[in-house]
């Protein structure tokens, strides 16, 4: 089977996400990435237009950045692993010699965490978004707000603020190991596996 085009689409469920990875175009401008910026509603709605919108245009690998704060129970948990099950993987298009991949990349609590993780690791359990932003706030001054990201490119800020991208990835990786390990549910990222489908590997 062929790919449609080598390119990768990332799609965020909010513009935290959009901003992230527009700052990494800077520093890694061999990677072939577009990230969308969410106009209206989000959620699973938006996330599947989203990925008819990417199949349409021919992307070989769509990438969902998932924040799990709000759907680790309930109703919200049963209809995010229904989709999960239905979207994620290889699919072929019908009545062509051409696939597509959709990989689901996830944070717990939300992104942020993997924002931490540019300064320290840490397996606490955070009850809300509310508490791990105040755990990064330890680290950078940081606002979940439009005008902030604007104001800073979130990857650099990170870095001039003591930050560090390969810790990062390193973090993430261990967290996802330790999650495996001990079946810990919280405190985790996946961000390493999308960075290692752009070619970027934790050390």
């Amino acid at each position: 089977m062929k790919k449609i085009k080598d390119s990768i689409l990332v799609i965020g469920e909010a513009i935290t996400e959009y901003y992230y990875f527009n700052s990494l175009k800077d520093d890694f401008r061999q990677l072939t990435i577009k990230p969308t910026f969410p106009k209206h509603s989000t959620g699973l709605d938006y996330l599947e237009q989203e990925i008819d919108k990417a199949i349409d245009a021919g992307y070989s690998l769509i990438i969902c950045v998932i924040d799990m704060d709000n759907k680790k129970e309930g109703k919200e948990k049963h209809e995010y692993e229904k989709f999960k099950n239905r979207m994620n993987g290889v699919h072929e298009i019908k009545k062509s010699d051409y696939q597509y991949e959709i990989r689901f990349i996830e944070n717990e609590r939300c992104t942020e965490i993997f924002f931490l993780f540019y300064f320290a690791y840490t397996t606490r359990c955070f009850q809300n978004q509310p508490e791990l932003l105040q755990a990064l706030n330890k680290k950078c001054v940081y606002e979940k707000t439009e005008e902030f990201f604007k104001k800073h490119s979130l990857h650099q800020y990170f870095e001039k603020t003591g930050g560090d991208l390969k810790k990062a990835l390193y973090n993430a990786a261990k967290s996802m190991k330790e999650k495996e390990e001990t079946g810990r549910d919280y405190t985790y990222s996946q961000m390493a596996e999308l960075f290692e489908a752009l070619g970027i590997k934790a050390e």
